[in-house]
């Protein structure tokens, strides 16, 4: 008899440069079974000291399905199961040798351990541990021995920091090998020799990430064998490329990188600046007419910084796995863009969103969702796989959500046989939204609103935990004030005044949170746009009629409601949705009184209430420095 395997095996989905630069393969590879992901963890923890005691709530003697997913620095390929796609140990504390156990962790793509006091060699077999890895960080720590050749056989390295340890000897040669690395940084060790030849290749890979080893030369450096004249002529024409950018812009970018507190953008703001300037000369020169916002440089400079924290995928591979965009796979339509259901060979599914051909308004919105979603995870923000650009075409790929949107749920086609969603799932859903939502408002070191949330937009899991997906018209601040718009309206493209931030744009998303809590309750639309302070009076009038009485609000609420016993919890979430669109914007809660006010009733309900300002795990900043 033949003996039944423990575990399905599983296939794993990377993203892989293709041969084009710039462009991913989709591909598989056949992987062991998940329980290996959990004794990666374990054999981790075992192998390292642990002084802050920053892995002691790793607790390993569990055997539900997810449940690493919850650990402080692990992030899964899917919250329901136990396989690990990144591991972020950065600034833990931890002492000890690199943790050979990571090679148990067979579909890990992303290992920093940074910041920590991890010393020994770099395993000199370390492609055998990491075969797939696309983003490798040792920096800061106190690694010793050469830098190993087998480095090389990580084909899909895309970052690579290995900066601030006490490497010694040369760069292996073969490193010229790593023809889709992105980031390079080797600075503040004890390197010599000659810089691997691939570096020409990489004009962003500059000479600060070689800094401070004293026996490398080689370009970017100065020549291996350069004379006092070579170096001054090498120091004249390394000066020629800054001063060429113009002193206006010079100026502009000294001005952000000093002043400007929201330092994990800088790098981007400093185009955005570039790129304000020359919108403002190229209205002066033709008298206020509109100025396109396809900016090519600016487009491509964006779209370059993107790639460091985004996939970029082929687009042969999506047409394929969506059937060239039939119209059989497509799952939604929007004002950005048509929704697909790709289905991959290994037979998992994607959501492409195909962007509308409209040229200056897709590459507004487009930009804008890539801003935002290159920032942060959030278990409650839709996660953005990658992105392709295609001659005119634009896709993002996000995470599938097998429930669709809740829209759908409160307002089925009629005849259709639809499952009925019950007043706890309303529940949940309310909480979710407004725990993301309290994120993006109040995080502490960048802030995003949404600007368009409606029922459309809020996605559910097969577990109907939801997403917020839509990120089109986002505005995004630092806590300086400073913001970037990027959306369809006269504020695109502009600076604006801090002023506006909390009226004009927070509130706002606390009034559309509003509009969704009564469309919950009521299973119909109501406000769904406009701004007059009648239209809000209205509503608020209504919300406090119907809940003088269960007769009243028996005649309002959605029929599957009706006696169910909870009408105390939906009164409260009525009061709540009041209080989100009152007439004037100062009157309405801010998202984070919204939460915690939802999340008391949602306690009743078995959701936990999470903490917002301990964001380590669920939401962790995407910025590459």
């Amino acid at each position: 008899m033949a003996v039944k395997v423990a575990a399905a095996v599983v296939v794993v989905l990377l993203f892989v440069w293709s041969s084009e630069p710039g462009t991913f393969t989709l591909f598989c590879h056949a992987e062991q079974e998940v329980p290996s992901d959990i004794r990666c963890l374990k054999s981790i923890k075992e192998s390292l000291e642990d002084p802050l005691s920053s892995l002691s709530h790793w607790n390993l003697n569990n055997n539900t399905e997810g449940f690493i997913c919850g650990f402080s620095g692990v992030e899964c390929w899917h919250q329901d199961e136990n396989k690990v796609l990144n591991l972020n140990l950065s600034g833990m504390g931890l002492k000890g040798n690199f943790p050979r156990g990571i090679a148990d962790c067979h579909s890990l793509v992303q290992l920093n351990l940074a910041h920590n006091q991890l010393s020994g060699p770099i395993p000199s077999d370390i492609s055998d541990l990491l075969p797939y890895v696309t983003s490798l960080d040792l920096s800061n720590n106190n690694f010793s021995g050469q830098v190993p050749a087998t480095l090389a056989n990580c084909s899909f390295l895309n970052v690579l920091r290995l900066h601030h340890n006490r490497l010694t000897g040369s760069l292996p040669t073969q490193l010229a090998m790593l023809d889709r690395i992105k980031i390079f940084r080797v600075s503040n060790n004890l390197l010599s020799g000659p810089v691997p030849p691939f570096i020409s290749k990489h004009t962003f890979i500059m000479r600060d990430s070689f800094a401070n080893n004293k026996g490398l030369c080689g370009f970017p450096l100065e020549p291996c064998n350069s004379n006092n004249n070579n170096k001054r002529k090498s120091d004249v024409h390394s000066s020629e490329v800054p001063f060429g950018i113009g002193y206006a812009l010079s100026f502009i970018a000294m001005f952000i990188s000093c002043c400007v507190p929201w330092t994990e953008i800088k790098m981007e703001m400093k185009w955005i600046a570039f790129y304000m300037l020359e919108k403002r000369n190229k209205r002066k020169q033709a008298h206020n007419k509109p100025i396109k916002f396809q900016d090519e440089f600016f487009f491509k400079k964006q779209i370059g910084r993107f790639e460091k924290t985004i996939n970029r995928m082929s687009f042969t591979e999506l047409s394929k796995a969506t059937g060239s965009f039939s119209l059989g796979n497509v799952i939604g339509f929007g004002k950005m863009g048509t929704m697909y259901k790709a289905t991959l060979a290994n037979g998992w599914f994607l959501a492409v969103k195909r962007l509308h051909h409209d040229c200056e308004q897709s590459e507004k919105k487009f930009i804008s969702e890539l801003l935002a979603m290159s920032r942060l995870r959030h278990e409650n923000l839709v996660p953005l796989l990658g992105f392709c650009i295609h001659n005119n075409e634009k896709l993002l790929v996000y995470k599938y959500m097998s429930n669709g949107n809740l829209y759908d749920w409160l307002h089925p086609v009629a005849g259709a046989n639809n499952k009925i969603l019950e007043w706890p799932l309303r529940v949940k859903i309310a909480v979710g939204v407004a725990r993301g939502l309290a994120r993006l408002h109040h995080n502490t070191k960048f802030r995003i609103v949404h600007r368009s949330l409606s029922s459309n937009c809020i996605l559910l899991d097969r577990y109907f935990e939801p997403y917020i997906s839509n990120f089109g018209d986002t505005i995004i601040s630092n806590r300086g004030g400073v913001m970037f718009v990027c959306s369809n309206d006269s504020d695109s493209g502009q600076f604006v005044n801090s002023g506006m931030w909390e009226s004009d744009f927070v509130k706002k998303d606390v009034y559309d949170y509003g509009i969704v809590l009564v469309e919950l309750i009521t299973g119909k639309e109501h406000i769904t746009s406009g701004s007059s302070n009648s239209l809000h009076k209205t509503l608020v009038e209504w919300i406090d009629h119907v809940s003088t009485s269960s007769f009243i609000l028996n005649d309002a609420i959605d029929k599957h409601l009706i006696g169910q016993g909870f009408d105390d919890d939906i009164i409260q979430f009525l009061k709540i949705a009041s209080d989100c669109v009152q007439p004037y914007p100062y009157q309405r809660s801010t998202m984070l009184q919204v939460y915690r006010a939802v999340t008391t009733i949602g306690q009743k309900y078995d959701i936990p209430c999470q903490e917002l300002v301990s964001p380590r795990k669920k939401l962790r900043d995407s910025f590459e420095s």
